[in-house]
């Protein structure tokens, strides 16, 4: 088996003296900024966790979508609301957190984590591996989708949410209904893209996919769903996965002389703050965020506890909230479903 690492490994990696390396992580003592991110990036390397007082317990935070990193001016908030539920429920229950950007910051602070809590990984995630390598007891909201083996998860029925969503939009009488999807490939993303194309080929209808990088935000939904109403055959509906490319689609189809409603239907995949107070307000599947994050916070208590594993994992369904963008009677060929 091999050797814990200890302090001085630690201390002889970073190249500073074993004092300096304990000055470093308790602060009792100044040292540089330099030192300090030696020091710290030494551990994080060796898998090294000082011990610590079985006082309060110290978590990582870190949500994976790129559109949700903080000062993202034209970012989505539903991502941020949801850390942020989580962040409260965690606070809640007596754990002290520190919110994370990247793994870089992650290796910066490794040794005065107890846990982590990762939020939507993407496929094959890095985070999670590093973690994982490094022995933190991890738990993540959303699985990553390359990963059968890791168990410590719980998750939306993003399947059943997409399916319902896209059922309401067929039921309010969309034939040509179009997909502005996130590149990015986890859980979330995957799971609305593959309902949809399953679903247009089951019913014999249009594929009809926009796939952009999150970051480009509205203005990338803005140009999406134009290149799509410029067809020949245009959509008569978007269903969008960020709240953010909705309010893009809506600008683009006013400014070609078309109505939301009446002309073109619009829904989004997760609810927010920007969907509700949008021009005209979006249709969404809305989570109950608390519900989630407490359920999140009772995984991490059990992954600290050394119980087993999970042998079924909670899938949470949304509720449909419909607003103005498909506030259209149903249409008299699609039964209620």
């Amino acid at each position: 088996m091999t050797e814990r690492p200890r302090l001085r490994d630690v201390a002889a990696l970073a190249g500073v003296s074993p004092t300096t390396a304990s000055h470093a992580f308790s602060g009792r003592r100044p040292v540089s900024a330099a030192t300090k991110a030696a020091v710290l990036k030494a551990a994080f390397d060796l898998g090294f966790t000082m011990e610590r007082d079985t006082g309060q317990r110290t978590v990582g935070l870190l949500l994976r979508p790129p559109e949700a990193i903080p000062g993202f001016a034209s970012g989505s908030d539903a991502f941020t609301s949801v850390a942020g539920a989580v962040l409260v429920a965690l606070l809640s229950a007596g754990f002290s957190v520190s919110s994370f950007l990247s793994l870089d910051d992650i290796g910066a602070q490794i040794g005065r984590l107890d846990a982590f809590v990762l939020l939507h990984p993407r496929r094959g995630d890095e985070v999670l591996r590093a973690l994982i390598q490094r022995g933190i007891p991890t738990v993540t909201l959303d699985r990553d989708p390359d990963d059968d083996e890791f168990p410590w998860w719980i998750s939306a029925d993003h399947v059943a949410n997409a399916r319902a969503l896209l059922t309401h939009l067929l039921e309010r009488g969309a034939r040509r209904p179009a997909l502005i999807v996130g590149s990015t490939h986890n859980t979330y993303l995957d799971s609305i893209a593959g309902v949809y194309v399953q679903e247009m080929r089951s019913r014999g209808l249009p594929v009809l996919v926009r796939e952009l990088e999150p970051v480009r935000g509205q203005n990338g939904g803005a140009a999406a769903a134009d290149s799509l109403l410029g067809t020949p055959t245009p959509p008569d509906a978007f269903l969008t996965s960020s709240d953010v490319f909705a309010v893009g689609a809506i600008e683009t189809v006013r400014a070609r002389g078309l109505r939301v409603p009446e002309d073109v239907l619009v829904a989004n995949m997760m609810d927010s703050v920007i969907a509700e107070r949008a021009t005209v307000p979006v249709t969404a599947m809305k989570a109950n965020l608390q519900v989630w994050a407490s359920q999140l916070t009772r995984l991490l208590e059990r992954r600290l506890s050394s119980a087993a594993p999970l042998t079924s994992h909670l899938r949470l369904e949304f509720e449909l909230v419909e607003r103005a963008s498909t506030a259209r009677p149903r249409h008299a060929s699609e039964p209620a479903m």
